[in-house]
């Protein structure tokens, strides 16, 4: 009982609404400045794609925003923010560790960066589970998930920057696992929610 309330409170109150809304503004900030260095070494054209976790943050600030100030909740945009928070924030949370188990070092940065990715996750699993998207949408964002990993690890190689390049078949790994997994959660939770809920 505890537990729901908790739940209902996270998803429901609108001053949590705000304290996520700035926490994922300025986390999503961090992330584009952490990332500058590989954007200035890719084409403008592909910046959309390259910055993954700030871009799932930044998606989901967009959705407080709308929810906050305008009383909308656009399916569409739920439903990408949804899946990349749950998708890139685990990637994170199991790739550090990994390779720090690997390295046999941890460094303070990796310790910070997957305790506040599984934070992102957790957002994402919170709000996906109580408010649907419907079952379109759920499908729009799993295809948006296969097709960042095809850019990020085979098309294009616009994956995050790894602390080892050896490293990249472990990522690309569970880069496309936690697609399946996360997407494949969202389409099965809104399998029957068929309209697109956008209020």
């Amino acid at each position: 009982m505890q537990l729901r309330r908790l739940y209902l409170w996270i998803t429901e109150d609108r001053r949590i609404w705000s304290a996520l809304f700035w926490v994922n503004l300025l986390g999503s900030l961090y992330g584009f400045y952490w990332y500058w260095p590989q954007l200035r070494e890719t084409p403008w054209y592909e910046w959309l794609i390259v910055p993954d976790s700030p871009g799932a943050t930044f998606l989901f600030t967009i959705l407080l925003g709308t929810m906050l100030w305008m009383g909308r909740r656009p399916a569409w945009l739920a439903a990408l923010a949804y899946v990349s928070l749950m998708k890139y924030g685990m990637w994170t949370a199991i790739v550090l560790p990994h390779h720090a188990i690997w390295a046999g070092y941890w460094l303070p940065e990796d310790i910070y960066l997957s305790l506040s990715h599984l934070g992102m996750w957790l957002e994402g699993l919170l709000f996906s589970l109580r408010y649907p998207v419907g079952r379109l949408w759920a499908v729009v964002a799993l295809g948006w998930m296969a097709f960042q990993d095809f850019v990020d690890y085979l098309a294009l190689h616009t994956n995050p920057t790894l602390p080892d390049n050896r490293l990249l078949g472990w990522a690309a790994l569970t880069a496309v696992g936690l697609s399946v997994i996360w997407g494949g959660y969202l389409v099965v939770r809104n399998w029957r929610e068929v309209e697109s809920l956008a209020a």
